[in-house]
């Protein structure tokens, strides 16, 4: 199974990840390494549009945490963008909402504060 991981770049620290596919056991290595390439290139704010994806588990959860864990030890942040009822509610079940920062869609997660 493949997942799609597409980049934009904004500045010199920002780049918006658009992920299509299955978050999973299969998948998330890819997305975490994707995320620590980008932060060893010091893009340390990081958007992911989750919109596509239209399943998470708990692997794909944890590339997320690793993802924010490497950001924040550069002072910088992950926000998540567009994600549908069944992803949330994954995030929601497993209380990372309190870890995470959500977001309607990218204009408003680039707009927003770091």
């Amino acid at each position: 199974m493949v997942l799609l991981i597409t980049e934009k770049y904004f500045g010199d620290a920002t780049a918006i990840l658009s992920v299509e596919g299955r978050l999973n056991a299969m998948t998330a290595d890819d997305l975490k390494k994707r995320i620590k390439q980008l932060v060893a290139k010091q893009y340390i704010h990081l958007i992911l549009d989750l919109t596509e994806v239209s399943f998470i588990d708990s692997s794909g959860l944890s590339a997320l945490v690793v993802g924010l864990k490497a950001t924040h030890e550069k002072n910088g942040s992950i926000k998540l963008v567009g994600l549908n009822k069944k992803t949330k509610y994954v995030f929601e079940l497993t209380r990372l909402t309190r870890v995470f920062t959500f977001y309607e869609d990218v204009d408003s997660a680039l707009s927003a504060k770091y």
